[in-house]
Formats: structure tokens, sequence, C-alpha cells
């Protein structure tokens, strides 16, 4: 057994090729150069790399899309002052539509979730 120095090339222009595997074994070999704190090309290879998983990462992740929209905070304030009482009990029918909004009430049974 002896003392061994290993040397990683890294071609940061060919980062998109790298399988994944190999990517994350060069982002934690460029966190680990013994290059000072604060060295400007250190830190430049790491944030590349780094982007280059992120940007698979979230290639992979369909974001979710709808969670938060600008007329929730409205809807919500609606359903704590009103129910809406559909004009039929069948979601879809296009009379369900014709329901009406009658003020909230101790005990009402919420219907403004309904479609």
């Amino acid at each position: 057994m002896g003392k061994h120095e290993i040397t990683i090339e890294v071609d940061d222009s060919r980062l998109g090729s790298y399988q994944d595997a190999q990517l994350a074994m060069l982002w934690h070999v460029a966190q680990a150069n013994p290059a000072p704190h604060g060295d400007h090309a250190a830190g430049e290879l790491v944030e590349r790399i780094g982007r280059e998983i992120i940007g698979r990462w979230l290639q992979a992740t369909p974001p979710e899309l709808w969670r938060h929209q600008g007329r929730h905070h409205h809807w919500q304030q609606l359903r704590q002052l009103a129910i809406f009482y559909p004009g039929v009990d069948e979601a879809g029918h296009p009379d369900w539509h014709d329901g009406t909004w009658v003020p909230r009430a101790t005990g009402d049974q919420d219907h403004s979730d309904r479609p």
C-alpha cells in the first residue's frame, strides 16, 4: 500500500454529454478541489456542474401547475362568507352553474368546492 495521486479531467464544455453518475462524481470531486476558498476557476467549475445537474433534475421533474392562482384568495374569502347551492346536484350538468350563493350560517354544509 502506498500513496496515490489521481487526476480527473473535466471538459466543462461537454458537461451535457456526461452520464448522470459521472456528473455526480465530478461535482463531488470539484467540491473537494484543494484550490483556495474563493478561487474563481474552482467556483465556476462547481457552479457549471451544479447547474447541469439541476437542469437535468428539473427536466425530469414536471412542475406542479396551477397550485396557486390569483383568484384563489378571493375564492377562499367567498367560501368563508357564503355557501353555493348548485342548480342541480349532477356535477357537469349545464344547470349546475345556475345555483345560488347564500350567506353562511352556523352549521351550514359547504358545497362550494364542487365543480
